[in-house]
């Protein structure tokens, strides 16, 4: 076999061999759990189901909850893996306090068109065509408020609009490189010779490399208003990850949690009446406009004792 033979032999071979691993990765992380845990009956709420056009045609299941016309739109984006549903049981605090809502499902999960695989850029791609929807109904100031991968999306997402009002981060991540370590070492994939590997098929497949979609690289590009809130209790993204974004946003808010995990929605809106007062700073007025003949929701100072962790 000549020489070239055996170049192109080998370069096939490793062609081959990396389509074969990003087919293994798009089926390792496709969501095979779509089912809703929760809906908005159950919960007594009144919600307009809408699909929302999305990029290349994919529409998005979506929920609108407006009942309060000309005021804030507060726009929820879950975590991987998760939907809307997982996200309802912050929907009464936050129009108790006088905002709207409004939540949708990424690509390839819950009720939304599926895709070829889902990713944070994507994730951040959905966003942006949830708020060009709801500024095409003339709805607005729309505030950003994302969990996990869709706390990293909303960074992203704001990172490029210097039209939304505020942004709050639940739990997200400072880069993707530790989350993706992680990852292989539950599946027992030694870092090397296989993370370069992975790491070049994961980049070339989102066509985005990490580094320029890190929050440590979106979070300091955020015009708007930033609370940073992060679980002591988080051992799937740990409390460090938010030090790290502290650090390099020094405008932002950073509030920690006491006995609040990761994938902790419940926890979360146990501290509903911070996060809500801080949206009220943010926006330039001040917390009480609950709902008119409705108690108005204790509104706690935003641990002034506890200073920024930068």
């Amino acid at each position: 076999m000549s020489a070239l033979a055996t170049g192109l032999t080998l370069s096939a071979g490793v062609v081959a061999g990396l389509g074969g691993l990003r087919a293994w990765l798009i089926r390792a992380f496709r969501i095979r759990d779509r089912a809703p845990v929760a809906t908005p009956e159950a919960l007594g709420l009144t919600a307009e189901r809408v699909r929302v056009r999305g990029v290349r045609g994919k529409s998005l299941d979506t929920l609108l909850f407006l009942p309060h016309p000309g005021r804030p739109v507060v726009v929820v984006v879950h975590g991987w893996g998760a939907s809307a549903s997982h996200m309802l049981v912050l929907v009464p605090p936050v129009l108790k306090a006088g905002f709207n809502a409004v939540l949708f499902d990424a690509r390839g999960h819950g009720g939304s068109d599926d895709d070829t695989f889902a990713s944070l850029p994507r994730f951040a791609e959905d966003a942006e065509a949830v708020l060009a929807f709801l500024r095409r109904r003339g709805l607005g100031p729309l505030v950003l408020l994302g969990h996990s991968v869709g706390a990293g999306a909303v960074l992203l997402c704001a990172s490029r609009d210097a039209e939304v009002a505020a942004v709050v981060s639940l739990a997200a991540f400072s880069h993707p490189r530790p989350i993706m370590e992680a990852w292989m070492a539950a599946y027992r994939i030694p870092r090397w010779p296989f993370w370069p590997v992975i790491l070049a098929v994961v980049q070339a497949s989102i066509g985005f490399r990490f580094d320029t979609i890190a929050p440590v690289t979106t979070a300091p590009r955020v015009r708007a208003p930033l609370l940073l809130v992060h679980g002591d209790s988080d051992t799937t993204v740990p409390p460090w990850h938010a030090e790290v974004l502290a650090r390099v946003v020094p405008h932002a808010r950073v509030l920690r949690l006491p006995e609040v995990g990761h994938d902790d929605p419940e926890g979360f809106s146990r501290h509903e009446d911070e996060i809500l007062a801080w949206i009220h700073e943010a926006l330039g007025g001040p917390p009480g406009n609950e709902v008119p003949g409705e108690a108005a929701p204790a509104q706690p100072a935003l641990h002034p004792d506890r200073p920024p962790l930068h």
